[in-house]
């Protein structure tokens, strides 16, 4: 990570979890650089609270403008439905019939239901700074009871062991989380994790907007732009890995999905 983005996780880490750091100086510039990437990643409002707790650091050297900026982001913490379903037909019967033993109000379901959103979100645009800081922050806050060997048997069931042992590695490797935490998956400490976390800063709004296909003025079939197109292909062969039964057909239903919008 260079200066911004370890200066970012400190105050994400800080505002969303209270974990107070000294913050290393920077220029305006780069004060302005680590305001635009809380933007794309959607974490701006932990990045806000980081700052106002953070308020006696030396160097914490905000100008008020960007200061106002902060203050007027209007994202927010709220987070989308959960997806009850996985592309890979075989995989999403068994998803469903564990949904009807347990119940979508329960606790341990509905946390399998976030890593299996988180799961689906990186095999198609990236880690998600915002969805693993949700994560975290349930984790550390619910008062539901979680029933951890059930989780683990539902996510072996599921055939997803390795992209949760993935998700539980993010949240030790960039928010400090302990083993008992993370009590669906043993964490992971090698070369693959630091790629991955390297992989998070390459997200920009661009490549997950842009690869849908568009109808363009001949015949052929093109994206907005090849280059996001080509990110998500690389992206989708990178973790497939993780989640071998469901990566495959995922793409092909993103892929299908953006062909749809041709005929529209």
């Amino acid at each position: 990570m260079d200066i911004i983005q370890r200066n970012l996780m400190r105050l994400l880490r800080c505002g969303a979890f209270g974990q107070q750091e000294r913050i290393e100086p920077m220029t305006n510039w780069k004060w302005e650089r680590l305001y635009k990437l809380s933007l794309v990643h959607g974490i701006t409002p932990w990045i806000r609270d980081g700052i106002r707790r953070s308020a006696d650091d030396f160097f914490l050297q905000i100008t008020p403008t960007l200061r106002q900026q902060f203050d007027n982001d209007h994202t927010t913490t709220q987070e989308t439905p959960a997806h009850e379903e996985l592309s890979n037909p075989w995989l999403n019967a068994k998803l469903q019939q564990l949904s009807e033993e347990a119940g979508t109000e329960d606790a341990t379901f509905n946390l399998l239901l976030r890593l299996i959103n988180i799961a689906r979100n990186i095999m198609t645009q990236g880690i998600s700074l915002r969805q693993l800081v949700m994560l975290g922050v349930y984790l550390r806050t619910t008062k539901d009871p979680i029933e951890w060997e059930v989780l683990r048997t539902w996510i072996g069931r599921l055939e997803m062991e390795r992209m949760a042992r993935l998700e539980a590695s993010l949240l030790v490797e960039l928010f400090h989380f302990d083993s008992e935490e993370i009590g669906f998956a043993d964490s992971m400490t090698d070369r693959s994790i630091r790629r991955a976390v390297d992989d998070i800063f390459q997200l920009t709004e661009k490549k997950a907007a842009d690869w849908y296909f568009t109808q363009g003025k001949s015949i052929f079939v093109r994206t907005n732009d090849s280059g996001a197109m080509m990110w998500h292909v690389k992206q989708s062969a990178r973790y497939m890995r993780y989640y071998p039964a469901e990566a495959v057909t995922n793409f092909i239903s993103n892929f299908a999905h953006s062909l749809a919008h041709i005929e529209e």
